[in-house]
């Protein structure tokens, strides 16, 4: 009797604790259940909003990608503007770099025959000066053949001065001469030789 009560109060204690590990078991079940629906639950939000986030991203690149086409499409236009206008002003510049060589040879030619006419200039007045300066001498060497004669006739001494007028019978054409070159004569006395206010005009 003792054996069969022990056994038996063993198999109830047995029991007891199967039914408390049972419902252990269960309470963990449940938990473990609970927790597996949650977890559910926030891999379908998280899949939500990585479904969300792909779909704003894809937007977003799309958005992006026809802004940067169309400042692409901007710039290339900007771009070939730029070259056309380049090409214009390259083929201006060498417009204008063509006409100013051409002005260069130009001005130079033109500097040229200026020097040319200047060295011209100077020496059809180096001429002319010389002619007016021989003509001049041939009117002072008139006047004093004039005043030689006019002594001669008059009888007159070495410091008598003649006159203009006493000289005009003795002169070509009874004209007394000018000096070409504008200076004005003085007879002086029959000692001196008749002189031209213009510097050079001299017999001596």
């Amino acid at each position: 009797m003792n054996v069969k009560h022990w056994l038996l109060w063993v198999c109830l204690a047995l029991i007891f604790v199967s039914q408390v590990l049972l419902f252990r078991a269960n309470q963990q079940k449940t938990s473990a259940q609970t927790d597996a629906s949650e977890a559910h639950k926030l891999v379908d939000q998280l899949q939500a909003q990585l479904d969300d986030l792909k779909a704003s991203s894809i937007t977003t690149l799309s958005l992006d990608n026809a802004r940067l086409r169309a400042d692409n499409q901007s710039l290339a236009q900007k771009l070939a503007l730029a070259n056309t206008n380049l090409a214009v002003l390259l083929t201006a510049n060498d417009k204008v770099s063509g006409q100013l060589q051409t002005a260069r040879q130009a001005l130079r030619m033109q500097q040229d025959h200026l020097q040319q006419l200047t060295v011209e200039n100077q020496q059809a007045q180096a001429e002319t000066a010389a002619a007016q300066r021989d003509a001049c001498l041939e009117n002072l060497r008139q006047i004093e053949a004039a005043k030689q004669e006019w002594a001669v006739d008059n009888a007159k001494a070495a410091k008598d001065v003649p006159t203009a007028q006493d000289l005009v019978p003795y002169l070509k054409g009874n004209v007394m001469p000018v000096c070409p070159s504008g200076g004005y004569y003085t007879i002086g006395a029959m000692d001196e030789a008749p002189t031209c206010s213009v510097s050079g005009h001299s017999l001596q």
